[in-house]
């Protein structure tokens, strides 16, 4: 598919963008003026998208809860969830956004403080964001080169975001080997996920102390290991009940949990819909979908 490209004086986008890379790849970026009362949604999305405000301000709505943007506010909404949000009626926003997916987006959405438990944070580098978003739309031919560009636009737009969250905790300094022993904890995590590891086993692999550990991963990542651990297999999951026939007991295999009722359970009480019920709305959505073609 070739990438869409659309460029007026208050909406500009470029979209369906091919995925070269693994790790970190950009899916679309855009920004717009938006009209009074403006709005998107309820919808999901298969990537992570980031929405910054550059002026006014609207409502953004995840989890049963409703958050109230304005200037300098970004907020994250995460692969497979419904959102809303919506401009003010008296002093709707103008905004920029970049959609984005890989192995690497969830840790750096962490660096920068932007995940599911902190969907929203302030960032005064405006000016930074909007050069690089800018950058990313310059670059709409379709050729290597700007395929390098934008790629390299998306890094400086994350890196900018961790820069000033790093900036503002108390401690924003960490030793290079702590982020070394993060670095080697997430990709243990990475390749094991799938067999019954504890905190424990990370730690023996890295070979420090678990409460050590414990302690610089939250300092970089601001959720434990354990949870960490959590969250990375329920995301697995997910995918998996979506993408795939495998039944909930064979998810649950696959993600590391021998007990496909405990999983369930757990499943459940972090996104308040069983595995099964998730299925179905998720069965229901694509045979809207396509009875809408």
């Amino acid at each position: 598919m070739n990438p869409k490209f659309t460029n007026s004086a208050r909406y500009k986008c470029l979209e369906y963008l091919k995925k070269h890379s693994v790790d970190l790849y950009l899916c679309y970026c855009g920004m717009e003026e938006c009209d009074p009362g403006h709005y998107y949604g309820p919808t999901s999305r298969s990537e992570y998208l980031i929405h910054y405000v550059l002026s006014g301000k609207g409502i953004f709505q995840a989890d049963g809860k409703t958050y109230h943007i304005g200037e300098n506010n970004a907020f994250i909404i995460c692969p497979d969830e419904v959102t809303f949000y919506q401009a003010d009626e008296e002093d709707p926003w103008t905004y920029i956004w970049i959609g984005f997916g890989g192995a690497k987006a969830e840790t750096c959405l962490n660096y920068a403080s932007l995940n599911r438990e902190n969907r929203v944070g302030v960032f005064k580098c405006k000016n930074e964001l909007v050069s690089y978003v800018k950058g990313m739309l310059n670059a709409s031919k379709l050729t290597y080169a700007n395929d390098l560009k934008r790629e390299g636009y998306l890094f400086m737009f994350l890196a900018a975001l961790i820069n000033e969250s790093n900036a503002n905790e108390q401690h924003n300094t960490y030793d290079y080997p702590y982020q070394t022993y993060v670095e080697h904890a997430l990709e243990f995590i990475d390749n094991y996920y799938d067999k019954d590891i504890k905190v424990n086993d990370i730690a023996n692999y890295i070979g420090i102390d678990r409460s050590y550990l414990t302690n610089i991963f939250k300092k970089i990542m601001h959720v434990s290991p354990h949870q960490y651990l959590i969250n990375y297999r329920l995301e697995k999951a997910r995918n998996l009940i979506k993408k795939t026939n495998l039944s909930i007991s064979e998810v649950s295999e696959r993600i590391g949990y021998s007990d496909p009722l405990y999983f369930s359970k757990l499943f459940k009480k972090y996104y308040n819909i069983s595995p099964t019920e998730f299925r179905t709305q998720i069965e229901e959505l694509v045979r809207a979908s396509k009875k809408g073609e």
